[in-house]
């Protein structure tokens, strides 16, 4: 469920201040509820939370990198997790971490135009959807 006037409800996971506030600011600016986390475990609750459409998940974290936070979102909620969108300032693995069962990702290497992030989040969420993308 998506808030009036919002195009989707984004849970935004990174733990540089700077970064999250940047993200929670620019994704706001193009429309989108933003519930920003600073780390994993602050994501989980999160996500108990709120209704949350994308996950936008930086990978290099502590106490859990990105990949980890996503099995751990996916031991609560199963099927139903929301599409994440992983940011990270290192290329794309070779092979991707299992994250769970149907997990619909994408990877974004930092630095990215916000635009290329929306186009990003809409196309992963659509993917999830079950439509084209």
């Amino acid at each position: 469920m998506t808030y009036p006037g919002a195009r989707l409800n984004l849970l935004v996971v990174d733990d540089e201040e700077q970064i999250l506030e940047l993200l929670d600011l620019t994704l706001s600016m193009q429309g989108f509820q933003v519930f920003p986390a600073a780390n994993g475990p602050a994501a989980l609750a999160q996500l108990a939370r709120h209704p949350v459409d994308v996950i936008v998940m930086d990978v290099l974290m502590a106490p859990w990198d990105g990949f980890d936070t996503v099995r751990r979102m996916y031991d609560v909620r199963g099927a139903t997790l929301p599409p994440v969108v992983f940011l990270s300032g290192l290329a794309r693995p070779a092979v991707m971490p299992e994250l769970g069962d149907g997990v619909v990702s994408e990877y974004v290497v930092k630095p990215f135009r916000p635009s290329q992030l929306v186009e990003v989040i809409e196309r992963v969420h659509l993917r999830a959807q079950g439509g084209s993308g």
